[in-house]
């Protein structure tokens, strides 16, 4: 009977110490959920105040000034005059750009901290690096469209897996091009102005492809997914280098040497001005 006993308490024991602490690793676990869910909650009060005054400014931003730009008719004519055009992206983009230094003009004009010949100087020399800006970014983006192009078509013979693509459309565009040189000097010759052939488009050929047109049959969103990928080299183009001209060159190039003119102007009118007391 001892034996019995003595054999039965340890399992016995074993039974009550396992149902007990269940329970303890339960109540560990959910104290620790709550700790996390508090320090959560604690957060999002935290910057709750920091996201609600910047939702009110830039409420203030689209109701003050972007609202009465983009709803303007001078902007729908411009959104009509240009929406088949291909520098869409890009003129969207000069949008944007007029938006932003337009703000900065107009808080440069209402700043009553600023003498009037300043605020007049600051917001000329912003427009000014604005309008080079924007020259500059067209000028830049027309120049590398050509090398642009022969990159767009060296990665549409690889997402249709033809390594003579690229080649055939080098070839192709160098024929187009003695064909406007013959067609310039046949108009130069008789007075007239040239009808230029234009250069062939990436999606079109692809369109005319093969494999693009089996991949239509085929599946439909594959070929979707890939003549996006393709008509989306173009806005990339533009993303960089319009990117490229406002956020580096206007910075960097720009708008340092504008700001010593500037400065170099105003010390050299109050200097007319002193001498002009004495």
């Amino acid at each position: 009977m001892n034996i019995t006993i003595n054999n039965t308490l340890p399992r016995n024991n074993n039974n009550i110490n396992y149902q007990y602490k269940q329970p303890a690793f339960t109540s560990k676990t959910q104290a620790a959920e709550d700790m996390v869910n508090k320090a959560v909650k604690e957060r999002s009060q935290f910057f709750k105040y920091f996201n609600d005054k910047y939702d009110q400014f830039t409420d203030y931003i689209a109701d003050k000034f972007t609202s009465r730009i983009v709803e303007s008719d001078a902007l729908s004519k411009l959104a009509d005059k240009f929406k088949n055009s291909d520098n869409l992206y890009q003129h969207c983009l000069t949008i944007g750009s007029v938006i932003t230094s337009g703000l900065y003009m107009q808080r440069t004009l209402a700043n009553d901290k600023l003498d009037k010949d300043r605020k007049n100087t600051l917001a000329v020399n912003q427009g000014l690096t604005f309008v080079l800006s924007t020259i500059g970014a067209y000028a830049l983006d027309k120049y590398i469209k050509g090398w642009w192009d022969n990159v767009t078509a060296r990665f549409a013979g690889h997402l249709l897996g033809d390594g003579k693509f690229y080649e055939n459309y080098l070839k192709q565009k160098q024929a187009l091009k003695e064909e406007n040189k013959n067609i310039i000097q046949s108009a130069k010759a008789k007075g007239v102005k040239p009808e230029l052939k234009s250069m062939p488009r990436v999606g079109k050929l692809v369109e005319e492809h093969n494999y693009y047109k089996t991949l239509l049959k085929t599946s439909e969103t594959d070929a979707r997914t890939l003549m996006t990928k393709v008509k989306g080299m173009s806005p990339l183009r533009a993303m960089i280098v319009f990117g490229f001209v406002y956020r580096y060159f206007v910075p960097v190039v720009v708008t340092k040497p504008a700001n010593f003119l500037c400065e170099k102007y105003l010390a050299n009118k109050k200097a007319k001005a002193e001498a002009a007391q004495k």
